[in-house]
């Protein structure tokens, strides 16, 4: 279940602003795609001691591979998590599985496991747009 076509409502806030070229190490000489710096609203599934649980989060930046998301509570690294939210200027919501990499208090660095090509082609797409915007 990598992608699901859930519904055509506009994004709530999204506001594009510069490239960022971090790497989920630190170093910015490693990164293996571009990120661009974006406030996306995300709602999160994930399985914690034996019980489902969902919340909203909010993605500060995205790049083909992943997301940096900020959660109201910390998450432990390798934990598993379902993503759905709605990539700026697409009114497509679509849901993918998603591994915590690495996290700092409430930022975690989300990586997409298997996402769908088409996911992936209209990040990148967004993330163009991004740039001749900034």
């Amino acid at each position: 279940m990598n992608q699901v076509a859930k519904s055509s409502r506009p994004m709530d806030s999204v506001k594009p602003n510069q490239q960022l070229d971090a790497t989920p190490s630190g170093s910015q000489d490693e990164r293996r795609w571009e990120r661009q710096s974006v406030l996306i609203p995300v709602n999160i599934t994930v399985l914690l001691e034996g019980e489902r649980n969902s919340f909203r989060g909010q993605a500060s930046d995205i790049s083909r591979g992943g997301m940096r998301l900020f959660l109201t509570r910390e998450l432990p690294v390798g934990a598993s998590l379902m993503l759905e939210f709605l990539i700026p200027y697409n009114t497509t919501e679509f849901v993918v599985r998603g591994i915590v990499r690495n996290r700092d208090g409430f930022t975690h660095g989300v990586e997409f496991l298997n996402p769908a090509a088409q996911l992936q082609q209209m990040i990148e797409r967004t993330c163009k747009i991004f740039q001749l915007l900034s």
